[in-house]
Formats: structure tokens, C-alpha cells, sequence
């Protein structure tokens, strides 16, 4: 009985370890809601023109690298002038998923969500798959973003990015799907 006993509370030990060793070990529940709603709101300005705010929920050091917030509000209005609207291309959808899996790295704290994007162009459409990488340097109270396109390449991520956790994997992204109208 006395070793039964024991085995089982070896094996509830192992158990919380395990789970007090997860990624997710000492995670503000509300930190999915407010990494999801500010996530909403970088996605929200983007559609509405809100380029000031659209800077604001970004990581500084890409706001810096884009020459501080005033210069990298103008190459965020000519860029989407030049590449969108000028082309006749129009957001008609952009949204953003679920947070995945938070890491934490030194007083950082990482999560993934997933974006679709959906734009009208001349002839079609095109749906895109991205996703913003969040992080927090207060345990998940406030986010900074960085758009997945450029964090696939080692030195962008090494030049704008602290130091990611080795378990957090970026997705690989696929091609923007392009439909003609019919």
C-alpha cells in the first residue's frame, strides 16, 4: 500500500512539473484576450488608413530601422499608396486568428496569430496567409507587432527582433492565392 502510495505521488510530482515547465507556465489569462484585441486594432488601422496607429502597435526597433514614427508613418502611407491603391487594389477582408502558444524569452513574452488577408484587385482577388508575431516585455499587458512576411529571414530577425525562444517555430508561408473574376 505504502509503495502504491508512493508511486502515485511520484507520479502527481512528475505531472505538475511537467505542466509548471510548460510554455505557458505563469500566463496572465487576459493575455490572450489583450494580445488578440490589440492584434485587432494593428489590423483594424491598416484597413481604415490609421497609419499613426498602425506604427504605434509596432515593435520599436522595426519603427526605428524605418527611420523613427514620423518617417515610418510616411513610408507606410507612400508604400500603400504606391503598392495598393494606385494599383486599383482594395482590402476588402483582413483578419486576425487565435493566438498560439506563448514563449517567453528573458523579460520577453512571444505569441504567433495567424492573418488572412483578402484583397479586390483589377480582374480577381487575392487571399493571403500571414501572421503578426507579438511580443510583450511585461508579461503579456501590452503588445508590439511585427508582420510575418520579412521574419523569415535570419538577419532581419537578428537586426529588429530580441532574442526568440528556440521552441518558438515561425510558419512558413505560402504563396498569396490569385482568382480571376468570372
Amino acid at each position: 500500500m505504502k509503495l502504491c502510495m508512493f508511486k502515485f505521488s511520484l507520479l502527481i510530482i512528475c505531472a505538475l512539473l511537467f505542466i509548471g515547465c510548460s510554455s505557458e507556465k505563469n500566463i496572465d489569462p487576459t493575455a490572450k484576450i489583450e494580445v488578440k484585441r490589440l492584434a485587432k486594432e494593428l489590423i483594424d488601422a491598416t484597413v481604415a488608413g490609421n497609419y499613426n496607429k498602425v506604427i504605434e502597435h509596432t515593435y520599436p526597433t522595426v519603427v526605428n530601422a524605418l527611420g523613427g514614427q514620423t518617417q515610418a508613418i510616411k513610408t507606410l502611407e507612400t508604400s500603400m499608396k504606391n503598392e495598393i491603391k494606385d494599383k486599383g487594389m482594395i482590402i476588402s477582408s483582413f483578419q486576425v486568428g487565435e493566438p498560439g502558444i506563448f514563449y517567453t524569452e528573458d523579460n520577453n513574452m512571444f505569441s504567433v496569430l495567424p492573418t488572412t488577408l483578402e484583397m479586390k484587385i483589377v480582374g480577381g482577388n487575392v487571399f493571403a496567409k500571414s501572421y503578426l508575431l507579438g511580443i510583450s516585455p511585461d508579461g503579456g499587458k501590452s503588445w508590439k507587432f511585427v508582420d510575418g512576411f520579412d521574419l523569415h529571414k535570419q538577419n532581419v530577425r537578428e537586426k529588429l527582433l530580441p532574442k526568440m525562444p528556440a521552441k518558438l517555430k515561425l510558419p512558413v508561408l505560402s504563396p498569396p492565392v490569385i482568382t480571376k473574376e468570372k
